[in-house]
């Protein structure tokens, strides 16, 4: 997702995709964005930094993520290293019906509650890993009709699904491994705290000096620490979470756009729609009706 100065980034993704980058030297600005899949990435040569909603992650060769649905992630690429990765979205229905016939109902729900989503491979572990990604990907390239863009997927293909219910699997067991540990850093503490405050009180009014009572530090000090560690703004973040809020309500909800607009923080339904609209390049209306089955 971009900053609120540039054109925002929401990326639609249809129930399966799988991509392989391998781009050498990696030059593309930052990139902040959500979307409303999983995401699980494995990155073979890396030297990055992935902000997810309020955990910082470096990520180097070797490691695997996992990215919620509708979780605000940034990336912060390091031009002078090699870039090379698997990534795959889907989304639960996707897999709803194997896992229930698999008596694993309840996977997804775990991975999601998970603190730590990152894996650190050792060599074995990874060869294995990305072997489960080649295959994956060949898999999807050979679908009839599918030219190997996101879009062009039936959702019905069984062994592509049992790949992917595999490869989730893999990644479960391997995130409990003692090599997924990770230690926060004491500087991302404070930001966690702004975070956790913002996403309790998102549908209220919330202001600067709001954060600065309750904290019992300077907004300025607050907005420092919270744009470093972020690279958003307090006022991006919160526009941000209440547009992923109205976009969930307006797909599993009939309720009003208004009563939507308002409930997530919004105060007025102009300011909703020209927010909206920057975030998700179109209106809640059309967002409405397009995603809508």
């Amino acid at each position: 997702m971009q900053r609120m100065t540039r054109s925002a980034d929401y990326l639609p993704y249809e129930s399966f995709f799988i991509d392989y980058t391998n781009s050498g030297k990696e030059h593309r600005k930052p990139l902040e964005h959500f979307h409303d899949t999983f995401e699980l990435a494995f990155f073979v040569r890396a030297d990055i930094h992935i902000f997810v909603k309020d955990t910082k992650y470096h990520i180097r060769e070797g490691d695997w993520l996992l990215i919620n649905p509708y979780e605000i992630h940034s990336i912060f690429y390091n031009p002078a290293h090699d870039y090379t990765r698997y990534v795959l979205q889907f989304n639960e229905g996707f897999l709803k019906d194997l896992l229930a016939a698999l008596s694993l109902e309840g996977r997804l729900a775990a991975l999601q509650l998970k603190r730590n989503k990152r894996a650190c491979l050792d060599l074995p572990q990874r060869m294995r890993v990305e072997a489960m990604y080649r295959s994956l990907l060949q898999l999807y390239e050979q679908q009839p009709g599918n030219d190997g863009k996101r879009y062009g997927l039936h959702p019905s293909d069984a062994e592509l699904k049992l790949h992917l219910a595999l490869l989730l699997l893999e990644y479960d067991k391997l995130c409990e491994t003692a090599a997924a540990a990770r230690r926060v850093r004491p500087s991302e503490d404070p930001v966690r705290e702004i975070i956790a405050y913002l996403d309790d009180h998102y549908m209220e009014p919330v202001q600067l000096h709001d954060l600065e009572h309750h904290f019992g530090r300077s907004k300025f000090t607050i907005c420092r620490q919270f744009s470093q560690t972020t690279q958003f703004t307090v006022v991006e973040y919160l526009q941000y979470r209440r547009v992923i809020e109205a976009q969930k309500r307006l797909i599993q909800t009939e309720q009003p756009i208004l009563d939507i607009a308002l409930d997530c923080g919004f105060q007025s339904i102009q300011h909703f729609y020209r927010i909206f609209k920057k975030i998700c390049g179109r209106t809640p209306l059309q967002y409405r009706r397009n995603e809508l089955p």
